[in-house]
């Protein structure tokens, strides 16, 4: 039995379509968990670097511009560390807190510019593979397996034993379907669902048959 059908580039937006929203939703589990990393290094080091930088700069005052320790400067010194760790004792906690708030408000407000940035990068990377699927295929299946050949690609073939499927994944315009190794892979072989090149009812009756040969434990599955 053949079928034969065509990959468009009507195709390949849905797919571009399709795959967008689970390759945004990846980039943004990713981004959280940076992001939840980022942001615990900084409540640990902020607190330490804040009071260092405070200690550090009002010793610099005291010892500059003359740039020599006297007994004064060693008992200013010691009078200015002594009243910085009572400030920051009682004060830090607010400080902290409206340092924090601002951070955070900054990171929102800078995310979704750079999300949109990803969103773009991904949708052409998404573009530039699927297009090379684009073409002519022709589709011929035995009760031993299938062969699906690209006639727009120098005859590239691929071939399946239909004991080798694990999974047959529904989506509203294609039947995707997948060895171990494709699964493993994120990758399948797409069949769509309509033919440009075929009769309809002749293409669905063929459809069916195809179908009907996939191993039942690669249960028709709803893309998600």
């Amino acid at each position: 039995m053949e079928l034969q059908f065509t990959i468009t580039p009507e195709h390949t937006q849905l797919r571009v379509n399709e795959l967008l929203e689970q390759e945004m939703l990846k980039d943004d589990q990713l981004q959280a968990r940076l992001l939840g990393h980022i942001t615990r290094l900084q409540d640990r080091l902020l607190a330490p670097l804040l009071f260092l930088l405070g200690l550090a700069g009002g010793m610099l005052a005291i010892y500059f511009p003359a740039r020599e320790f006297s007994p004064q400067k060693l008992i200013s010194m010691a009078l200015f560390g002594v009243i910085f760790v009572v400030f920051w004792w009682c004060y830090s906690g607010r400080l902290l807190s409206h340092l924090r708030k601002r951070m955070a408000n900054n990171r929102a407000n800078v995310r979704m510019p750079f999300r949109r940035v990803n969103q773009r990068l991904i949708e052409s990377n998404l573009r530039i593979r699927l297009k090379a699927t684009e073409g002519a295929y022709r589709l011929q299946f035995d009760d031993q397996g299938f062969i699906l050949t690209n006639t727009r690609a120098k005859g590239a073939k691929s071939e399946l034993a239909w004991a080798q499927i694990v999974r047959l994944k529904v989506t509203p315009d294609f039947y995707s379907i997948a060895c171990a190794k494709l699964d493993r892979e994120g990758k399948a072989y797409h069949i769509p669902k309509r033919s440009d090149v075929m009769d309809s009812e002749q293409y669905q009756q063929g459809l069916e048959l195809f179908l009907s040969r996939v191993p039942a434990s690669a249960a028709l599955k709803p893309a998600s």
